[in-house]
């Protein structure tokens, strides 16, 4: 088969979780549709973040799955006979872990891509090998990672890559209301501060996060503290120091929180999934990073930044660490003036 001269009508990306590397996979529609404008583009996400592609005008449908159930035969027997049954021309397993490399194998697509990994690749008939130099770390930007996908395809990827979730009327109205009953006046600035993290390491001090909320205020800007399900002992604690005037949103729901951030002038966050929310909505938004890259993980430009702090143990990937050097040296007062210079890019 000749995939350059090839024509796809029905894709298929597989990209489970998590909420992060599901966002970075938005802007996967857009490449494919440069080449085929009418091709239909379906997500297979875990049910947990597919609310997060609502409404996402370039893709057709989102097939959930339900990691709970990822051991339930009838259940994936289910799920798998819903695959077959649309008959996709491609699949592309961004994923590629053994389940999802079953799945992909299994979903009768006539052509299938993935990574040449080991115990793997036999799943796939074409495989999406690196086509760019890797960073010192040895590894590849993320969505270089996905692009590689379609370039095994003969697709030419040289336009920029942007990420996408899409905020309905309806949604901005009700945080338009949440915020009148806030008295936040329409034009008052306000900025979204998601301190959570799904690893220790990753979590810049919570006494810094309030730090920069009293700075904030002092200059007449309004914080919106957002912390998720998985937060809670983090939501408590910060609910003893927070100041009465601050907005705290503890634990919205998935389209709750896409739409909190996307009303908010600016967004910091630390290196997990809310921070790739802000830069899928138009927010400018500040990364904070410790352990992992932002050369991988903050594929993102102007007025987008990341604040990193490179030390001799950078780049250690660890879940839990004891120094924190990393994290020790993004004063507050560095994290408040990035702020400040986010706040003049809203659009």
């Amino acid at each position: 088969m000749n995939l350059k001269d090839s024509v796809f009508n029905k894709i298929l990306i597989i990209r489970p979780r998590f909420l992060g590397d599901l966002i970075l996979a938005t802007g996967m529609p857009e490449v494919i549709h440069q080449k085929y404008p009418e091709a239909q583009v379906w997500v297979l996400a875990e049910t947990a973040y597919a609310d997060a592609l609502q409404n996402h005008p370039g893709i057709a449908g989102v097939i959930p799955f339900d990691a709970s159930r990822k051991n339930n035969l009838f259940y994936l027997l289910k799920s798998l006979a819903e695959m077959r049954g649309h008959k996709f021309d491609v699949v592309l397993d961004l994923f590629g872990n053994p389940r999802t490399a079953r799945m992909t194998y299994l979903s009768g697509a006539p052509v299938r891509v993935g990574y040449d990994l080991r115990g793997r690749s036999w799943a796939y008939t074409e495989l999406a090998k690196p086509t760019s130099d890797p960073l010192p770390s040895g590894r590849r930007p993320v969505t270089e990672a996905y692009l590689d996908q379609l370039r095994a395809l003969g697709f030419v990827t040289n336009g920029a890559y942007k990420t996408f979730l899409y905020v309905t009327d309806e949604e901005k109205a009700y945080v338009r209301k949440l915020f009148d009953r806030a008295g936040i006046k329409p034009g008052q600035k306000t900025v979204a501060i998601a301190p959570g993290a799904s690893w220790q390491a990753k979590h810049w001090p919570l006494e810094r996060f309030v730090e920069l909320g009293h700075h904030l205020q002092s200059v007449g800007v309004r914080p919106l503290y957002i912390f998720g399900p998985k937060d809670a002992d983090l939501a408590k604690e910060f609910e003893e120091k927070m100041n009465k005037d601050w907005l705290f949103i503890n634990q919205p729901n998935l389209r709750g929180l896409i739409a909190f951030i996307q009303a908010a002038d600016a967004l910091v966050a630390n290196d997990a999934g809310p921070m790739h929310v802000g830069p899928a909505v138009g927010t400018p938004t500040l990364g904070i990073f410790g352990p992992g890259e932002p050369e991988i993980w903050f594929p993102y430009g102007a007025p987008h930044e990341a604040a990193y702090h490179e030390v001799p143990c950078s780049h250690c990937g660890l879940e839990t660490c004891p120094l924190m050097a990393c994290m020790d040296h993004l004063e507050t007062e560095t994290i408040a003036l990035k702020v400040m210079k986010l706040l003049k890019s809203k659009r």
